[in-house]
């Protein structure tokens, strides 16, 4: 998969939670709900949090620091202009890869 880099295997990533990687020289969040997988960077735009450190409540990553939450579909917060990036990413043979520089 050109462009794309490993991050982990699916099953290392506990339902209702999240898990930090590095990947390409970046620091990741591998987040997952049931059969769901988000990919985002790991760092809360609110305190720097790690999402990877937070869980899943609802379809949103939490924040471990302050609790802000974050869509995982889309990375949105309720805050304004503080909102999460998503990493286009794919689920192929129970393994997670991300797109991580530039498509």
């Amino acid at each position: 998969m050109d462009g794309w880099t490993y991050l982990c295997r699916v099953d290392e990533v506990a339902d209702g939670r999240g898990l930090t990687v590095e990947a390409a020289g970046a620091r990741l969040a591998v987040l997952r709900d049931g059969d769901t997988i988000a990919v985002m960077f790991d760092r809360c735009p609110h305190a720097g949090g790690s999402l990877g450190s937070g869980w899943v409540e609802d379809r949103e990553a939490v924040c471990p620091l302050h609790r802000w939450r974050f869509r995982l579909r889309d990375g949105r917060c309720d805050v304004p202009g503080h909102s999460a990036h998503i990493v286009e990413h794919r689920v192929r043979s129970g393994e997670v890869w991300g797109r991580i520089g530039p498509s």
